[in-house]
């Protein structure tokens, strides 16, 4: 493991420090309590293959090429296949990534059924008077969710423009040399708000600022109220924040550090739109609201050229199998969810590319695959 947050991107180091985050950043605590809900186990074989670009994979080759650290299948309620590589185990808390941003937008979904937000057409600067004179002044909360915000914001470097996601990691989280809110706050408008998808990761960070300010908590509080306990999560989570101590503000685009199997919980309450154990924690409505494509600019095959995906509120959506949802993070994290097989999958990994378009295409073929292989069974 790295002896300090510089390192933790480098690639000698990541399968190990994605493990250790939260020794190695200030965290606030995602606290569990009550009884820890019970996970069938009923192991079954999955001896599944792709067609890749070289020739047939089979899913251990899968998951060998973006260095999975974790994998989790849950079909029915049960688990039926758990492992762990690479020195990760059971209590292994693996970070999400981008993951925590489909929990984010769940809060923000949350906040709205409480009546703390109006409506999603509601722009977030009538909740942030901070951003009122910035880029963000009257963009709805429902262009926030869609990553259509229009804001001057490069998630990927260019040949003439910085990556704006790696200034906020390096610049504010590693360095500890500003806040993300004040970043977000400091962005001017590149295009008007609801007209293309392009995703920005800060769209997640004033998310989770809408959440703070609206709830009057931390976004850690809130999860731990609403979704960590409830559900009785096996284990505390941390999510990463900005500086040190109670005024530390949660990556809310990032970062949040959990078990394997209560990452599944989660997606498992999601699949069941929003029940768990006879009580409803999330409304279905939203659920549903947030994995269908709402605009046009989110319509499948509307996203980027050639790519057939559409994108929900912080979800990307998949055409095949229908009504399928996922959150994914760099390095290849995926939580993944097929309602109707009443399925879901949970990859923890620290690949040796931020991201792979091949490997992509077999992530998502390996998964269709054992939705298959599962089916109705």
């Amino acid at each position: 493991m790295p002896r300090d947050r510089r390192d933790v991107l480098d690639p000698q180091y990541t399968s190990e420090s994605f493990r250790h985050m939260a020794e190695l950043f200030p965290t606030h605590t995602i606290s569990r309590g009550g009884p820890i809900s019970d996970l069938p186990s009923d192991p079954r074989p999955l001896a599944v293959s792709i067609e890749g670009d070289n020739g047939k994979l089979s899913l251990d080759d899968v998951l060998s090429k973006t260095r999975t650290s974790g994998f989790l299948v849950i079909k029915n309620g049960k688990v039926v296949m758990e492992r762990y590589f690479n020195g990760a185990d059971a209590k292994t808390h693996f970070t999400s990534w981008s993951v925590a941003k489909s929990f984010t937008s769940t809060l923000a979904g949350l906040a709205l059924a409480e009546g703390k937000i109006k409506d999603v057409h509601t722009p977030a600067s009538d909740y942030i008077p901070q951003l009122k004179g910035s880029g963000y002044e009257g963009v709805s909360i429902k262009n926030i969710l869609e990553m259509s915000s229009g804001i001057d914001f490069v998630e990927d470097a260019t040949p003439t423009h910085r990556s704006d996601v790696m200034y906020m990691w390096q610049h504010i989280l590693v360095d500890e040399d500003g806040r993300l809110n004040d970043y977000a706050a400091s962005l001017k408008r590149a295009e008007p708000p609801g007209e293309r998808f392009v995703y920005r990761s800060v769209d997640a960070q004033v998310l989770g600022w809408l959440v703070k300010n609206v709830t009057g908590k931390s976004p850690s509080d809130y999860l731990s109220e609403r979704i960590w306990q409830p559900l009785g999560m096996e284990s505390d989570a941390t999510w990463i924040t900005d500086r040190p101590g109670t005024d530390g503000m949660e990556a809310t685009y990032c970062c949040i550090n959990a078990t394997l199997r209560d990452f599944g919980r989660f997606g498992l309450m999601l699949a069941h739109r929003g029940m768990w154990n006879g009580k409803q924690i999330v409304p279905a409505a939203w659920i549903d609201q947030a994995t269908t494509p709402q605009d046009h600019q989110v319509q499948f095959g509307q996203l980027i050229a050639g790519y057939p995906f559409g994108y929900g509120y912080q979800w990307w959506l998949p055409q095949d199998p229908p009504g399928s949802f996922a959150g994914e993070g760099v390095y290849f994290q995926f939580l993944y969810v097929v309602p109707q097989e009443d399925l879901v999958i949970v990859k923890m990994s620290a690949a040796e590319k931020y991201w792979d378009a091949e490997q992509e295409t077999e992530t998502w073929d390996a998964y269709r695959a054992i939705a298959q292989a599962l089916h109705k069974n």
